[in-house]
């Protein structure tokens, strides 16, 4: 393999958003997968754009997931243009659903304070939520409507990501598994391999998911980002009963154009271990029809689990790390899909030593001391 620019290591959508901006901006780019490309994390989530439906507050979190979630239209046009795939992203907005008057109360307050920070939300009566989504269950007394947010289709947009950044130029190596960060003279200086071997680069970036921290050298002390598994089911029906998304107290149902239903999604913290059970099913499901009766009829096509790279503070681990020529992109938890266009252009311009897109100042990498310091949202 010939010296690239820049190494990627990961092949889920960060690395993938990452060699697909860098490459179309004329850098050789190289992106090394310990399995293939989306096995983990990213093509098994859900596709929610839910920047507003799933915001605790004001402040840079909440704007880089609008930056982001503003950028998929034009993303999406470009991977269409390039590979001839719908990612199916579709402005189709969030409905979040109350089944009695305390969590009606809360998303009367989410409303206003998003309100009140210039975005747009609203809070709506139970005929105009029927009007939106029929298929609502008769128990359902309040909603909020995020019209802004919107959905994707995952394993789709992975694949166009993947096969965009082929097309402009960089190259993908499967199976390909990091011993450690090479670091030489103070600097990364690029990767050696499980059979040890080195690959040199100009610049590597680590986009590793919720191994990001285990490869030594990247500098993020143990429990930094830890693996939070999320256990989905998807249920398949003859035509599609839901416009857009519908997120109850206790599940998110995302449908797809086809007529098949996401419902997710648990948090369990785990380790490694993979597994989907008896328990988390339930759970999904009889929180699926209680907010969409109709979905007892519907087919059970399967469930799977994934590992979501969670970190103390819920915030992503975004930007230059503490050795020169070493970026990390890792951390986004549950927003990973969101998120990808922005720190896509986020990598490319700080491997370019331009100024990022947006201001990352609170997701840097420095705010974690080696011994995994770091506060709660």
């Amino acid at each position: 393999m010939s010296r690239p620019d820049v190494l990627v290591v990961g092949a889920g959508v960060m690395g993938c958003a990452a060699a697909f901006e860098l490459a179309g901006r004329g850098v050789e780019v190289s992106v090394l997968e310990r399995s293939i490309p989306g096995a983990e994390a990213s093509s098994a989530a859900a596709g929610m754009l839910g920047a507003q439906a799933e915001a605790h507050g004001d402040g840079a979190f909440l704007r880089l997931c609008l930056a982001s979630r503003g950028r998929f239209a034009a993303w999406s046009d470009a991977l269409r243009e390039a590979t001839r795939i719908d990612v199916e992203h579709r402005t189709c907005g969030i409905l979040r659903v109350a089944h009695d008057e305390a969590f009606a109360a809360t998303l009367a307050r989410d409303v206003a304070w998003q309100r009140a920070a210039g975005l747009d939300a609203e809070l709506i009566d139970v005929d105009s939520a029927r009007q939106l989504e029929p298929a609502l269950a008769e128990g359902v007394v309040a909603a909020a409507r995020f019209g802004r947010d919107a959905r994707v289709d995952p394993p789709s947009w992975l694949n166009a990501l993947r096969i965009g950044a082929e097309r402009r130029g960089a190259t993908f190596r499967s199976g390909a598994v990091v011993r450690r960060i090479v670091v030489e003279d103070e600097r990364a200086q690029g990767v050696e391999l499980e059979d040890g071997s080195r690959i040199a680069a100009g610049h590597v970036v680590v986009a590793a998911g919720s191994w990001s921290a285990l490869i030594p050298g990247v500098g993020l002390g143990a429990g930094i980002i830890r693996p939070a598994r999320g256990q989905i089911v998807l249920l398949r029906l003859a035509s599609p009963i839901l416009r857009g998304v519908v997120w109850g107290p206790r599940a998110y149902l995302c449908p797809r154009d086809d007529g098949r239903v996401l419902v997710g999604s648990t948090l369990e913290f785990v380790g490694f271990r993979r597994g989907v059970t008896a328990g988390a099913v339930a759970e999904l499901l009889t929180a699926a029809i209680a907010d969409v009766p109709a979905l007892a009829d519907a087919d059970l096509e399967r469930s799977w689990s994934s590992f979501r790279p969670h970190t103390a503070d819920e915030l992503p681990v975004l930007g230059a790390s503490g050795t020169p020529g070493l970026t990390l992109a890792t951390g986004h938890y549950r927003n990973g899909i969101l998120l990808s266009p922005i720190t896509g252009e986020i990598v490319a311009a700080i491997v370019l030593a331009e100024p990022p897109p947006v201001d990352i100042a609170e997701f840097s990498p420095a705010r974690f001391d080696e011994a995994g310091a770091g506060g709660a949202r």
